[in-house]
């Protein structure tokens, strides 16, 4: 888990609560445990997402609680990003967008070869990695069209980062596959599958 404080120190949590199934689709996105989420479907479109100790974004490498850590993401096309990190526990923090990165850090729209991070110099905040102790992925969803992640996350009581309702990993997972290939109606069209990509980095919470 990501732990957000503000200078001085302020814990912003996020808690969680379950979302439904996914509806099935024709190439509907793959669930991976380990990726979480994937685009069956091939597509030009591509994403990046890394730790501060890893910038090959391949590794795993290890923070302990308290400690400072910064993500990164960048896309190879003008795109829509939504950035998670998903706790050993399942339950997930919603990174980007939010309502607290300062300038356009809190814009989820990326530019083509344009590396974000977060928290970005200038920022009045700090990431902390907290417990529980164990695996954790970073999550980077990148799409051509926005997104809605109205049955995903909502800001409450006038949060800077969105609460996450799905409580475990295949939740958020099922819950993104609706997300990304929604079911069609004259309020929600969906996105076309070449249309967005995933990708997955990966940290361990140690002693």
């Amino acid at each position: 888990m990501i732990s957000s404080f503000k200078k001085p120190a302020l814990l912003l949590a996020v808690s969680a609560a379950l979302l439904g199934l996914a509806a099935p689709a024709l190439a509907a996105p793959k669930i991976s445990a380990q990726s979480i989420i994937v685009n069956p479907v091939p597509t030009s479109l591509s994403a990046r997402v890394w730790v501060d100790r890893d910038r090959s974004g391949s590794q795993n490498p290890t923070y302990r609680i308290g400690e400072h850590i910064t993500l990164y993401t960048s896309v190879n096309e003008n795109a829509f990003v939504y950035l998670f990190n998903v706790n050993p526990d399942g339950s997930t923090d919603q990174i980007l967008p939010n309502r607290i990165s300062s300038s356009n850090g809190s814009s989820n729209y990326v530019r083509a070869g344009q590396t974000r991070a977060f928290p970005a110099s200038g920022d009045q905040f700090t990431f902390n990695v907290a417990g529980p102790y164990g695996l954790n992925r970073v999550l980077v969803i990148a799409s051509r069209r926005a997104l809605s992640l109205t049955e995903l996350s909502s800001y409450q009581n006038g949060g800077s980062f969105a609460t996450v309702k799905p409580k475990t990993s295949q939740g958020l997972a099922q819950a993104l596959s609706i997300v990304v290939d929604p079911v069609p109606s004259p309020v929600v069209q969906p996105v076309p599958q070449t249309d967005w990509i995933s990708d997955t980095a990966y940290y361990t919470v140690g002693y």
